[in-house]
């Protein structure tokens, strides 16, 4: 097996599920390999038997996707809603590795205390930071946001090695609508396309420095105050 199969089958082992599109998101950049020929290597990993091939044609609001979608051979094979929820997950994985994020941990299916997310994610940001977040994607569900409400006892009963409270991120296209009656902060909300995800990922970063500033701040007026009762 090449390098660039090597690359491709731990990418869908990752995701679980992939389409062609979104691999060529992550190969087609490199110089190494033009479109032909990663047309060439799927295809030579189907006939070796490595992957199994399906049509694909998900059409859900802004995510359009007519191409071929790539599994494990031996993995289970979704349909319809549970689809667009594995190729949005998928997604979202892929973008963070296009950005230059390193994916510690990305788990289906998550298990928190006594409930169950879509996704988990650990990473490490550009800036060499580590975080973790829980996703959450809504394809015309009915949605109870009482489910997030006791989030940090959930943590202290999972098997998941926390080492934060995660915010979660929650995917629908009907996110404006939620966002206007929900009133926990812990949650963000984006639509399907994605387009805010980078953002709010930054604004988790620019949280954390204005945080840092203001107790440096208030470290050094306590030092001040304290040196001029001295004097």
């Amino acid at each position: 097996m090449v390098g660039l199969e090597k690359d491709i089958l731990y990418l869908v082992s990752r995701v679980r599920c992939v389409t062609e599109n979104q691999v060529g998101k992550v190969f087609n950049s490199k110089k190494r390999n033009s479109k032909k020929s990663l047309k060439r290597t799927l295809r030579k990993m189907c006939n070796d038997y490595t992957l199994r091939k399906f049509p694909c044609n998900v059409n859900y609001t802004n995510v359009k996707d007519n191409s071929y979608v790539y599994y494990l051979n031996g993995s289970s094979i979704t349909k319809g809603k549970s689809l667009t929820k594995m190729l949005l997950g998928s997604e979202v994985a892929i973008r963070l590795n296009t950005a230059g994020y390193e994916t510690v941990r990305f788990y289906r299916n998550a298990k928190v205390g006594n409930k169950n997310y879509d996704i988990f994610i650990e990473y490490i940001n550009p800036n060499r930071v580590r975080k973790q977040v829980l996703i959450e994607i809504n394809v015309d569900e009915k949605v109870k946001f009482s489910k997030y409400d006791n989030l940090i006892n959930d943590i202290e009963n999972s098997t998941i090695p926390f080492f934060m409270v995660p915010k979660v991120i929650f995917i629908s296209s009907k996110e404006q609508k939620y966002s206007k009656c929900n009133s926990n902060n812990n949650i963000c909300f984006l639509d399907t396309s994605l387009n805010k995800l980078f953002n709010y990922l930054l604004n988790i970063i620019i949280i954390i420095q204005i945080v840092f500033i203001n107790l440096l701040q208030i470290t050094r007026c306590y030092d001040t105050n304290i040196l001029l009762i001295k004097t």
